[in-house]
């Protein structure tokens, strides 16, 4: 006679079967509830660090360090050298805004921009007693430089208010720059381009500052002025340069 063999009873095989998948989804589980650790700890650390971005926009002054900068914001995103070595640049993105440093030789800073990217960011201009988010308007009538330009993709103006003692000799200025964000629906100047040689019109350029808000502020250097090297490599970040730059949600 041929021995019969065994069979563990159905019960046993589904329990095993049971524990095993059990186990299985304890482990899937253990890694899910970890990954959602990591990143609950992600987004308290990056609120943090944009919380510590933007207070920290208000110890940055033209005349310091760049070595300062750096150990309150760290390294750049990007950098730029213009040709001559004589003046350089530091790109900074944050999650609402990008951060514009402009230093020389004596790596003394002599430019800084923020460029607003969210409608809810409304960041204090120095000295001119606004925030981002007013009218260009509400900082006064006052303007010492303009420059505006259409190219095939998009639209940019800026322009300079100088203060004088009160300012401590520093140009002031205010900028819708293409990479930053609309506070309110754009209404150009009707001009291909404008500048110091060739103005708006006076009711165009009226029209343009009661409808229209500024996204960008900069401040220059003691002394300095838009036709030194403070504005070497313009006035905020470079919309193609925005462009690569990934958003860090």
């Amino acid at each position: 006679k041929r021995g019969t063999m065994s069979h563990p009873p159905k019960k046993l095989k589904k329990s095993l079967i049971t524990v095993f998948l059990s186990g299985i989804l304890a482990v899937l589980g253990y890694f899910v509830a970890l990954n959602g650790v990591f990143d609950l700890y992600q987004h308290i650390a990056d609120n943090f660090l944009q919380k510590k971005a933007e207070d920290n926009l208000h110890v940055i002054y033209t005349g310091a360090s760049i070595k300062y900068i750096e150990s309150i914001f760290g390294p750049p995103v990007k950098e730029e050298h213009s040709e001559d070595g004589r003046v350089h640049e530091y790109i900074y993105s944050f999650k609402k805004f990008y951060l514009q440093v402009v230093y020389d030789n004596n790596n003394t800073v002599i430019l800084y921009s923020v460029t607003s990217k969210d409608e809810n960011f409304h960041p204090e201009v120095p000295y001119l007693r606004k925030t981002l988010g007013h009218k260009f308007k509400d900082f006064g009538s006052d303007i010492d430089y303009l420059q505006s330009s259409y190219s095939s993709k998009f639209y940019q103006y800026e322009e300079g208010h100088y203060l004088g003692n009160p300012g401590n000799y520093r140009n002031f200025y205010l900028a819708y720059n293409p990479a930053g964000v609309d506070y309110f629906e754009l209404d150009p100047l009707p001009d291909l381009s404008n500048d110091d040689k060739s103005p708006p019109n006076k009711n165009d350029l009226e029209k343009f500052r009661n409808n229209n808000a500024p996204n960008t502020f900069g401040v220059g250097d003691i002394h300095g002025g838009p036709e030194g090297l403070e504005l070497s490599f313009g006035l905020g970040i470079d919309y193609y340069d925005a462009r690569d730059i990934p958003d860090k949600d």
